[in-house]
């Protein structure tokens, strides 16, 4: 449930982004990056969330399921996600200071 809700709230962040961008585009560097975290967080929703959803299902079921390298798929994905959207704010940063 816990997931379910931050991945809610990210795709929610993401379209309003997604929005932004397209009403006033930034520098090309910051949509690569937007880019990014928004191909990161598809492949958690569709690659990684249902892996994760069958094992912990079967866990809550009391059946022994085996451990699972999901969680690393999972973490190192955030993880893109995360140096990807410092990257975008520390480019929007440098674009908006004085030449």
């Amino acid at each position: 449930m816990v997931f379910r809700a931050l991945n809610t709230v990210e795709v929610v962040f993401a379209i309003v982004v997604a929005a932004v961008i397209v009403a006033s585009p930034p520098p090309p560097g910051v949509i690569a990056a937007y880019l990014t975290t928004f191909t990161m967080l598809a492949a958690q929703l569709v690659a990684v969330r249902p892996f994760l959803n069958r094992r912990s299902d079967k866990v809550l079921a009391g059946l022994n399921a085996p451990r699972s390298r999901g969680h690393y798929a999972y973490v190192g994905l955030e993880a893109i996600k995360v140096i990807a959207l410092v990257v975008a704010g520390t480019l929007l940063l440098l674009d908006r200071l004085p030449n």
